[in-house]
């Protein structure tokens, strides 16, 4: 399994160094070991956004990962 990055989030990677925490959860980590992560590379102000972003791919993994399975046919 390899890590694609903050899916749907490349605008934050590209502003913030969150690309590592992506890469631990991607490789197996929990939603909340990345909500951590988050809050330590992230700026203080930043961490309700974090918390958003996090709760918004937890709620739409279902539609990910059924997207994900129609493209690798």
């Amino acid at each position: 399994m390899g890590s694609d990055g903050c899916t749907g989030f490349w605008l934050f990677e590209s502003l913030f160094p969150i690309r590592q925490c992506c890469e631990v959860h991607d490789m197996g980590g929990s939603d909340g070991g990345l909500l951590d992560c988050l809050q330590h590379v992230l700026p203080p102000w930043a961490w309700p956004i974090a918390a958003l972003c996090v709760a918004l791919m937890i709620l739409l993994r279902p539609l990910y990962n059924l997207l994900k399975r129609r493209n690798r046919r």
